[in-house]
């Protein structure tokens, strides 16, 4: 079996696409570094008699707003400033961590998710698409082994984007802004704007933890579709676009689930489980170990239909 598994991982890496995608997400890290250096300011050693003087002209800009909404925005600025003075933090602090916790965390969930739902979806149809499926399951092992090394292989190679994006996002990080202190306090808003004090080190690698279930989830759908067409372009691209949807899907059933129970079981709200590393519960009551129970229960449902179908296939060329 590890011979297996060692064989489909070295498929994988042995491909250009692998490591060009690898290159592209560091790409977009040191390009994101790069702007972000230029406009990001130095933070002032009088950063709260700044923010006193901002409160003092924002109070005088409400007085005279005459829009609701502009009254609300002043009001809100006022609030944060006034936060950031109560608890001690310099809004202008920025290190290394606070990178990581923002730019290096949005590229992992928008490019690191992407290039392995790619992998993941074109590992079982390309092998069709270039006839070598027959040759792999002549050899003396089950089609259950087969298919389930390639899964961990998948696995394994997201990881390892995972791991370049956050060796290399800490590098850069440093380089361009600073090796702060793990333990640097600072805020960080929920859904609902509530802001709360964090600590940004434990914050970025608490999003890093919550971030791999949905990763798992969104990799085996794309490992099923995979299975599912002999076509890699057509598996790859109804993954692609499976991906792209969730998001909007998410965001409908959100709105759904206020109104019928039966929307919180969808799966969509749930392949981002980062938002509890800002707050405790999502769709109104759902907490993370009801999350992970629901992404459980659709996890064996698709290993089930994956394993199920590929061993009943007729394997033609």
């Amino acid at each position: 079996m590890l011979s297996l598994i060692k064989n489909e991982l070295g498929k994988i890496l042995v491909r250009a696409s692998s490591w060009i995608y690898i290159l592209i997400v560091l790409s977009v890290v040191l390009a994101a570094a790069v702007i972000q250096a230029k406009f990001t300011d130095k933070p002032s050693s009088n950063w709260r008699e700044e923010l006193e003087s901002e409160i003092a002209a924002l109070e005088e800009d409400l007085q005279t707003a005459e829009e609701e909404w502009e009254k609300e925005l002043i009001i809100y600025e006022i609030e944060t400033n006034k936060a950031y003075l109560a608890e001690n933090i310099n809004p202008d602090t920025y290190s290394n961590w606070h990178f990581m916790n923002d730019t290096v965390f949005v590229v992992m969930i928008l490019m690191v998710v992407l290039f392995t739902a790619i992998v993941a979806s074109a590992s079982v149809s390309a092998e069709f698409s270039s006839g070598t499926i027959k040759q792999l399951l002549i050899r003396p092992h089950f089609r259950w082994q087969v298919l389930f090394s390639k899964y961990l292989a998948v696995l394994m190679y997201s990881l390892i984007m995972l791991a370049a994006l956050i060796i290399f996002g800490f590098l850069i990080g440093t380089l361009f802004f600073g090796a702060g202190d793990f333990n640097t306090r600072f805020f960080e808003s929920d859904l609902d704007s509530n802001r709360t004090v964090m600590v940004v080190g434990k914050q970025f690698f608490l999003k890093v933890l919550y971030f791999l279930p949905g990763l798992i989830i969104i990799t085996t759908i794309s490992f099923m579709l995979s299975t599912l067409f002999k076509n890699q372009s057509l598996a790859v691209g109804v993954s692609i676009f499976v991906l792209l949807v969730s998001s909007t899907l998410g965001g409908i059933i959100i709105f759904l689930a206020e109104k019928y129970t039966w929307a919180k079981f969808l799966i969509f709200p749930y392949l981002d489980l980062t938002v509890f590393a800002t707050q405790d519960t999502i769709l109104q009551d759902v907490n993370l170990p009801m999350a992970l129970l629901i992404l459980a229960v659709y996890y064996v449902i698709f290993m089930v239909l994956t394993f199920t179908i590929f061993q009943k296939r007729d394997i033609t060329v």
